[in-house]
């Protein structure tokens, strides 16, 4: 994180799961987070907390599925508690999201009207700890195998949560080319139109692209490190163009957890930076 800092990053969004912080019902511990928000803010770093995933105890899974987590809950009440408690353990933590990527079955196995409902329940517990914090929606891919291709039309248009009155903040990822990162763009900004909601900020809160050339699929981006801080220094202020009111690079330092992106680092695996990262510093320090 001070590689982070020193490279003039302004924000840090990580995940604090359900069970993590709540392995059983009423029984909370943020331990493991107080130590990380607290080096946070220490570095002048603004924490995007990300709130979601189903514990064991109140997942609507079937027994022995490993994905438990990716499932609706049981018991909305006990997801809302969660959200209650993480937003008034951290008080001054502005920014809240709510699970991630939920139009991707690999991330929520639920349907939309039920994602809808998880949010209200969500947005509603946010306000009640602390009225002046903001709700981001899950991040949604917007591409991909989705289930439903038309997941934000449906939670903004669900008949009993609509989706509208639940969030402060419109946020999606993009790993794409510049022509496919404007037709995301435009959809989005027509669909919150036409729902009442246009006026919300739009923020892109994963994009990336990878150094290792057997992932560099992108024309012109191609041979390595280099083509990926090539990628960065073009498609970030690019999606700042397009409207997004802030970016977030997906991810700080190379790793195996996500195979998708082990190699999107700014950082490789021995936290050495990379050529992505001085483009990441300079560009960082040029914009205000």
């Amino acid at each position: 994180m001070d590689l982070a800092a020193q490279a003039g990053t302004r924000w840090m969004r990580f995940t604090m799961g359900q069970e993590r912080v709540e392995p059983q019902r009423d029984v909370f511990d943020f331990s493991l987070y107080d130590d990380l928000v607290a080096r946070l803010r220490a570095l002048g770093l603004q924490p995007l907390i990300l709130l979601g995933f189903t514990p064991r105890w109140n997942s609507t899974a079937p027994p022995g599925d490993p994905d438990y987590i990716d499932f609706p809950p049981q018991d909305y009440e006990a997801f809302a508690e969660y959200v209650y408690e993480s937003v008034r353990h951290f008080p001054d933590v502005q920014y809240w999201e709510i699970w991630n990527e939920p139009d991707l079955p690999g991330y929520w196995r639920g349907t939309p009207a039920e994602y809808a409902r998880l949010l209200a329940v969500a947005y509603q517990a946010v306000k009640r700890a602390n009225p002046q914090a903001r709700v981001l929606l899950g991040g949604l891919a917007l591409g991909g195998v989705r289930r439903d291709p038309d997941f934000l039309e449906d939670i903004l248009g669900d008949a009993q949560f609509p989706a509208g009155r639940s969030f402060d903040v419109m946020n999606f990822h993009t790993y794409s080319t510049q022509a496919e990162m404007q037709r995301t763009m435009d959809y989005v900004r027509s669909t919150l139109a036409r729902f009442g909601v246009g006026d919300r900020p739009i923020w892109v809160t994963e994009t990336g692209y990878s150094s290792d050339p057997a992932d560099q699929a992108h024309p012109g981006y191609q041979g390595g490190p280099g083509a990926q801080a090539r990628w960065l220094q073009d498609h970030l202020p690019y999606l700042r163009q397009l409207g997004a009111a802030k970016v977030f690079w997906f991810k700080l330092y190379d790793g195996s957890e996500d195979p998708g992106a082990a190699h999107h680092g700014l950082l490789d695996e021995l936290l050495r930076p990379k050529p992505a990262y001085y483009a990441y510093r300079d560009l960082v320090r040029s914009t205000p």
